[in-house]
Order: C-alpha cells, then sequence, then structure tokens
C-alpha cells in the first residue's frame, strides 16, 4: 500500500492515525469505516508512515474502533509513545 498524502495536526492528548481510501465516497466510507483492514495498515502503511514522519521504532500503536469518539464512528490507531499529535493518511487502495 502506498501513502499518498499525510496530514498533520496538534491535537492534546494522545496521538492518533487514521487512514483514510484514496477516493472512497462518503457513502462508502460510512460503510466501510467498522470494516477497515487494520492489520494490513499496521503492516503496511504504519512503518513507512512513522519512517517518513521521523518517529521512532518504538512508537506502539493499538487499533480502536473508538480512536476518535465514543461511538465507533472514527475507527483508527492509538499511539503510545507518541503525544500531542494527529495524523490523517490516504492511502492508496
Amino acid at each position: 500500500m502506498k501513502i499518498k498524502r499525510v496530514t498533520e495536526r496538534n491535537e492534546w492528548g494522545r496521538s492518533r492515525v487514521y487512514v483514510w481510501p484514496e477516493g472512497e465516497s462518503l457513502i462508502e466510507n460510512l460503510m466501510n469505516r467498522r470494516q477497515r483492514p487494520y492489520n494490513v495498515y499496521k503492516k503496511e502503511v504504519l512503518p513507512k508512515l512513522f519512517e517518513q514522519l521521523g518517529l521512532p521504532s518504538t512508537v506502539r500503536a493499538r487499533w480502536s474502533r473508538y480512536a476518535g469518539c465514543t461511538c465507533p464512528c472514527s475507527p483508527g490507531f492509538i499511539l503510545e509513545g507518541v503525544r500531542n499529535r494527529q495524523f490523517h493518511v490516504t492511502v492508496e487502495a
């Protein structure tokens, strides 16, 4: 999987990574967000992202359906070892 675009912003608290397939429509996003191939993202996307951003290899990522909200509307990875950052990653599907 190829990283197409990374957007970063400062966010207080635990850092998070949200992965979005390129070209996915709003309806597809609503239908697919609970079925993301997070194991593929963890193996293929996160190492490239960490290298691109210069993050240490000791950073651990944990998938959570509740990463961005108290309902499962914004699943993503919660990062251990990085604080106050939020990453939105667009990948080529």
